[in-house]
């Protein structure tokens, strides 16, 4: 099947109720906007981040979105069955979960707080696992759905400590947790390299990675949210438990020469 065209992803996700946690700021945000533009209907999550998603909210609702900005701490079960049910009470049965919430940390790991330890992991694997059981049941019964995970080429390294583990643990979530939901739930992931429009990144560190970079280029947030709108379409309607690289090549092995 053809990859579909904007036009084609809108008449496919048009209308679709979508919940995106940690969606107020960077890239959960601009997943939101990518979504907004083909239709969706949008519940954005945030913690902390309440001027930040209200003001998200406003930028949607220009762009004929229907949104829903909701506060909750996706770590603890009260507030994802709180989340999951306030979304669907007020803008229908959810339709595409994306699990973008994920803190990073790259402290050597004999210099690692246990507290540290347990942030990461808690703040990837164990808020991947609540919400994809709480809706996943839910699309299991209505008879369809996506959810997208949201991980990172940490996973092909071991020099990013305990970020590398917990993307681990989300890649290995999303293919188990494909298997059980299937046929009726999609359940993939996207793992993007570094991002052009991080502005934590120094100049120097960004023309270093480009440099080590097959394309000559790192990928942007914008086509990060496209890559989570195509993966709900028919496009890739054979495509299930897989974790779709976004790195320009960067992670390909190499061996030098010479």
């Amino acid at each position: 099947m053809p990859v579909s065209t904007p036009l084609q992803i809108k008449d496919e996700i048009s209308g679709k109720v979508c919940l995106i946690t940690g969606a107020s700021r960077t890239l959960g945000a601009e997943i939101a906007r990518c979504m907004a533009t083909y239709g969706v209907q949008l519940a954005i999550n945030y913690h902390r981040s309440r001027d930040a998603a209200l003001t998200l909210c406003e930028e949607l609702t220009t762009l004929g979105a229907k949104t829903l900005p909701i506060q909750a701490d996706v770590n603890q079960p009260e507030n994802v069955e709180r989340l999951v049910t306030e979304t669907s009470e007020q803008l229908g049965p959810i339709d595409i979960l994306v699990n973008n919430v994920g803190p990073y940390l790259d402290t050597p790991f004999l210099e690692l707080a246990l507290a540290d330890f347990d942030h990461i992991l808690a703040g990837n694997i164990r808020t991947t696992f609540l919400l994809s059981q709480a809706v996943g049941r839910r699309m299991k019964e209505q008879g369809h759905g996506h959810i997208i995970n949201i991980a990172a080429t940490d996973i092909f390294h071991r020099s990013h400590s305990i970020y590398g583990l917990a993307k681990s643990g989300v890649v290995y979530l999303t293919e188990a947790m494909a298997l059980e939901l299937a046929p009726e739930v999609h359940l993939n992931a996207v793992a993007p390299d570094l991002i052009a429009d991080n502005e934590e990144m120094s100049p120097e560190f960004v023309q270093q990675s480009i440099a080590g970079t097959p394309l000559g280029r790192l990928v942007t947030r914008t086509e990060i949210a496209e890559m989570v709108c195509l993966l709900c379409t028919p496009a890739f309607a054979s495509l299930t438990g897989q974790t779709i690289v976004m790195d320009g090549g960067r992670t390909i092995p190499r061996i030098a020469m010479g």
